[in-house]
């Protein structure tokens, strides 16, 4: 399926385009029909759980706490099975360039095959385990009675929840980005009043607090999976399920997790370098903590043009490579590199201008009291403020880092994502926040600080990846 390249032109320009300018036209509003959609789903999805953690909040920095460390250990185990979405949309989007729509068909039923068991074994380890991972990662009783709570609904939940992953990747593959979107806002209008109804008591519902956080979650996702199983039920889909063959076919199975299992390392790897991160800024109390959650909630909120792009630019270089057009994959790069950059800068002008301290004490400021004064920490707000503007520097190496990986993930090449991860995380932000912690003690700005080396490392081995061309040999 992938067309040989002469060893003299397997090399990328990084920055000179090929073709003409119709091309390149052609290019940007190919990238803007698969981006939009993902702009509008994602943001109102993580302005939905910034919403909900503002909900949250409102219990108390524990529950606060308990919950986001809650989230970032299920989002450990669960990008195991992102990796099956990863090789769906690679393989889906393969398989759509080169014109074969019956196999892109074929893909999307055994990622639902090969998903649904992943998502059983993760529930059946998961329950037990809950409890035990979170007081690995706070000291705190209380905290972790509740986290444990929340991670065990949600495992629960998991073979619910997951099916609108595969099913929507697929979509991706094929270039239909808007029926996921579509999905999604029923999702994330349907989860805002059920975290306020279920969280608080409101709207006449039970007040569940942390279990009721929980149990909007797994709602809101049962409903995202059911409206896009309904799609394909009633043939509204531009890609199609096969009626029969629903049962494992290994040739394929191997081609989704030899290109999803990377990625999926890679996601995990990231999760526990975050979960190790956080014990970090743990050590500074959980004022601290609780500054660094408003703030990784906004960065949930910001990140989404780039999510985007990133999109855009793992469908064209699949499709691009399916069809043999290898100038076209190299201009994806380039251009949704580039996009990425610019659009992640303004967003970042636009966040610090925005989240000023007397916004953030208004949206936050049940996290304050006198409680936490007297533990001698700082006020949450300025913890928050000040990890804000830090955030707003780092943000054009966030719109650069995205694209490129999405990039080698559309052409099947997931290995040097993960490397670039996997040094950027460890070597450039877990390493040296626990260095400087461990010599210095000093203030926790300074632990944030480690961003920075950790977006860089991974975006210059990302882009010798791209440049040495080897990604456009990959075979899926």
């Amino acid at each position: 399926m992938t067309v040989p390249v002469p060893s003299a032109s397997i090399r990328t320009s990084l920055f000179r385009d090929g073709g003409g300018a119709g091309d390149l036209t052609a290019l940007y509003r190919e990238i803007w029909r698969l981006a939009w959609p993902v702009f509008i789903g994602q943001g109102l999805n993580a302005a939905v759980g910034f919403v909900s953690r503002i909900i949250v909040s409102k219990l108390g920095p524990t529950a606060f706490n308990a919950v986001n460390v809650g989230m970032m250990i299920f989002f450990v185990i669960i990008t195991v099975i992102a990796a099956v979405g990863v090789g769906t949309t690679a393989l889906v989007a393969r398989h759509w360039g080169a014109g074969d729509r019956r196999k892109a068909g074929e893909v999307l039923q055994q990622s639902l095959i090969y998903g649904e068991l992943l998502a059983l074994l993760i529930a059946i380890l998961g329950v037990p385990l809950s409890r035990v991972i979170f007081h690995l990662i706070t000291a705190s009783p209380e905290s972790a009675r509740q986290g444990a709570l929340f991670m065990t609904s949600l495992f629960l939940a998991a073979p619910v929840i997951v099916p609108g992953f595969f099913l929507s990747s697929g979509l991706r593959g094929a270039g239909d980005t808007r029926t996921p979107m579509f999905a999604g806002l029923v999702m994330g209008v349907l989860s805002l009043v059920l975290s306020y109804g279920l969280i608080l008591g409101g709207f006449g519902l039970p007040r569940l607090e942390v279990f009721g956080a929980a149990l909007a979650i797994i709602i809101s996702f049962g409903v995202f999976s059911a409206l896009l199983i309904l799609v394909f039920v009633l043939n509204k889909a531009v890609l199609k399920l096969p009626r029969r063959g629903w049962r494992p076919i290994n040739e394929i199975g191997v081609s989704i997790f030899k290109i999803g299992v990377p990625s999926a390392m890679e996601w995990i790897l990231i999760q526990v370098g975050l979960l190790v991160y956080v014990g970090i800024v743990y050590k500074y109390g959980e004022t601290a903590a609780a500054g660094y959650f408003i703030g990784f909630g906004i960065v949930g909120l910001v990140q989404t043009p780039a999510f985007g792009v990133q999109t855009a630019a793992t469908t064209i270089v699949g499709q691009s490579l399916g069809a043999g057009d290898h100038a076209r994959a190299e201009m994806a790069f380039r251009r949704c590199a580039m996009l990425g950059f610019v659009m992640m800068a303004v967003m970042g002008i636009g966040l610090y201008e925005a989240a000023t301290p007397g916004v953030i004490e208004w949206l936050f400021g049940s996290l304050q009291g006198e409680s936490l004064h007297a533990s001698g920490f700082e006020d949450p707000i300025e913890y928050a403020r000040e990890y804000i503007f830090l955030l707003m520097l780092v943000m054009p190496l966030m719109g650069l880092s995205f694209p490129i990986a999405g990039g080698l993930r559309g052409a099947g090449d997931t290995i040097p994502p993960l490397v670039a991860s996997s040094v950027g995380m460890y070597g450039g932000r877990v390493i040296m926040a626990a260095a400087v912690y461990a010599v210095f003690h000093p203030p926790v700005q300074i632990v944030f600080l480690s961003m920075f080396p950790d977006l860089i490392l991974r975006i210059l081995i990302m882009t010798f990846r791209v440049w040495t061309g080897k990604w456009k040999l990959k075979k899926v």
